[in-house]
């Protein structure tokens, strides 16, 4: 970055201006200059000690003239670095000036210059509202200009490149941000992908079958609440009735409301209005059943096909199962008996809502496979299938009495959207999911099972600690 070495002076007096001028850039002393050195109090300079010319100045002969320039410069964006401002100037006085300036331009250095005792640093700041400005007072010698110029244009000049340095770093932290967050999205999408890759391998020769299920529920509550927006059109037409005979009771004599109720009577006879008040309930019994069906199909097909973020921590298996079977215990409480057989051993760490969810799905459909009255065993015990510490493992074990599944079924049962179940009673992703949590958390599951005997499932989680 170029430095900026432009220098304001507004004052009033030509002379004075001149001797700036001659101060920054020496040429040739003139009557005038001289003059303006003596009011000073400055000595005429030796010419070898001139220094170079390495300022460009800017003379303004009152504060106004002043504004403009500065303006000018801001537009042009070649901004002044320091401004010497005469303090005692008709019309605009050097502090007035100097707090205009300070509005265009915060970053400008500004000397105010004095020849008035009155006028204290205290006294300027307070009149201009700003607490950066610089104060000389006059006379003082060529020399002490140019020291004041020097420091001020080269502190301008640091801020400058401060200022560039913050918003090159910033740049820079932004766009490694990005690149970070880019490069991360990128790795889970990838991950992402190969996992719905091999989900949804099957998805396409079953959608069908899934379309249904979907369709199914909707349809009947499309209907029924079609049902039901006409039965209330006939229920609103009963209501008018009864306003009529409110409105008459409180204005007429009783012989017409006699026959007021007549027509009630055959209205409601004639539009069935006992009917539907009795139907109404069992619209709405299975409306709320068929937007159930609907939510669970939704709730699955969502758990199966994402990555859910959840918290990876320490749980008591037992305490997890006994929890479960009371989230799900109107499944089973008037056909099964529940039969627990808890082994003791420490706790292990997992995702607990996922490993929740295995349990639930498997006592549901425990549950549902026992179709009058049934026995449901749970077992948990410390197994160790080799000498190391990550042979060691949990086994949870659900079995049911109900009615088995056939020999060719097993094989696919745990592949998305297969059921055996009649349609409109399961979505097939139960099983499904049981087992993409089960190996997300190196275990696994298995199921042994006959037609019309028991099915039990057994899975097994690393107890490794």
């Amino acid at each position: 970055m170029k430095e900026n070495r432009r220098i304001l002076v507004i004052d009033d007096d030509e002379g004075i201006r001149e001797t700036y001028r001659d101060i920054f850039t020496p040429a040739l002393e003139s009557d005038l200059l001289l003059k303006g050195r003596i009011l000073f109090g400055s000595p005429p300079e030796q010419p070898e000690s001139v220094p170079p010319k390495e300022y460009e100045v800017s003379l303004a002969e009152n504060g106004r003239n002043g504004i403009e320039k500065i303006r000018t410069a801001m537009a042009e964006g070649r901004p002044f670095a320091v401004a010497f401002i005469d303090m005692k100037m008709p019309e605009l006085d050097g502090a007035r000036t100097s707090q205009k300036i300070g509005e265009i331009d915060s970053d400008i250095k500004i000397v105010i210059v004095t020849a008035y005792s009155e006028y204290s640093p205290k006294d300027i700041m307070s009149a201009t509202g700003m607490d950066d400005l610089f104060y000389l007072r006059k006379p003082f010698n060529h020399e002490e200009i140019r020291q004041f110029a020097k420091a001020l244009t080269h502190e301008w000049n640091l801020e400058r490149k401060r200022d560039a340095l913050e918003a090159s770093l910033k740049k820079v932290n932004k766009e490694l941000e990005n690149m970070n967050k880019t490069l991360k999205e990128k790795v889970e999408k990838q991950a992402s992908m190969i996992v719905q890759a091999e989900k949804m391998a099957s998805v396409g020769i079953l959608a069908a079958g899934v379309a249904h299920e979907i369709n199914n529920p909707i349809a009947f509550v499309d209907s029924n609440l079609s049902a039901a927006k006409k039965y209330f059109s006939k229920i609103a037409g009963l209501y008018r009735k009864y306003s009529e005979i409110e409105f008459f009771l409180e204005h007429s004599g009783l012989e017409k409301a006699t026959g007021l109720f007549n027509e009630i009577t055959a209205y409601k006879k004639e539009n069935k209005i006992e009917m539907i008040m009795d139907d109404l309930e069992d619209l709405a019994d299975e409306s709320i059943d068929g937007i159930n069906r609907v939510k669970t199909i939704v709730r699955d097909l969502k758990t199966f096909s994402r990555i859910d973020e959840l918290e990876y921590k320490y749980i008591d298996i037992n305490k997890a199962i006994d929890t479960t079977l009371n989230m799900v215990r109107n499944e089973f409480k008037y056909k099964a008996d529940i039969q627990k057989d808890y082994g003791v051993f420490p706790d292990i760490k997992c995702f607990p809502q996922k490993i929740s969810q295995v349990f639930m799905n498997l006592l549901i459909n425990a549950a549902q496979a026992i179709e009058e009255k049934g026995i449901i065993k749970i077992s948990t015990r410390l197994i160790t299938k080799g000498r190391r510490e990550k042979d060691r493992f949990i086994e949870i074990t659900i079995a049911d009495t109900g009615c088995g599944i056939a020999k060719e079924n097993l094989h696919k049962l745990f592949d998305p959207f297969f059921i055996t179940k009649p349609v409109g009673t399961g979505t097939g992703l139960g099983l499904s999911i049981v087992y993409e949590i089960v190996k997300a958390h190196e275990g696994s599951i298995d199921v042994m099972s006959e037609p019309g005997k028991d099915t039990r499932f057994t899975v097994l989680l690393p107890a490794v600690t």
